[in-house]
């Protein structure tokens, strides 16, 4: 999968929005006696799993792999998981993993678009390099 970083990253996606999902069903439909440590559980999880995929991002970043079309499905996904986070009601015993979790939903979001901006310039301009290379080689 390391060598396929669009399938990664949509992976990684697929796992965030079933921690999403893990918290909808939470609110709406508890399965133990103490539903706030279990919407906490998975906050922590969806964290971990947000902050995980940016450090592929970063990686990605620095080895010039082209994940736009993935960065762009990225993008397309953050609002619904900000959505998901603001749906359980305010609790001391969640309340600062759900403002962790949203800044790692921010930072996340942030460095996509970025990315995605300097991943567009940088293929740009290197599709026209080898264009160039092309013709002055034939």
């Amino acid at each position: 999968m390391a060598d396929q970083p669009n399938e990664r990253v949509k992976l990684f996606i697929k796992f965030i929005e079933e921690r999403t999902d893990a918290i909808h069903r939470s609110v709406v439909r508890p399965e133990t006696q103490h539903p706030s440590i279990e919407i906490h559980d998975h906050i922590t999880a969806f964290t971990s799993l947000v902050d995980e995929l940016q450090d592929n991002l970063d990686a990605y970043d620095e080895s010039h792999s082209d994940i736009r079309k993935s960065l762009k499905f990225l993008l397309e996904h953050t609002p619904k998981w900000t959505t998901a986070l603001q749906q359980p009601p305010g609790s001391p015993e969640y309340d600062f993993a759900r403002k962790t979790a949203m800044d790692a939903v921010d930072n996340t979001k942030q460095a996509a678009t970025e990315l995605l901006k300097s991943q567009e310039v940088y293929f740009s301009k290197h599709k026209a390099e080898k264009a160039v290379k092309k013709n002055s080689d034939e």
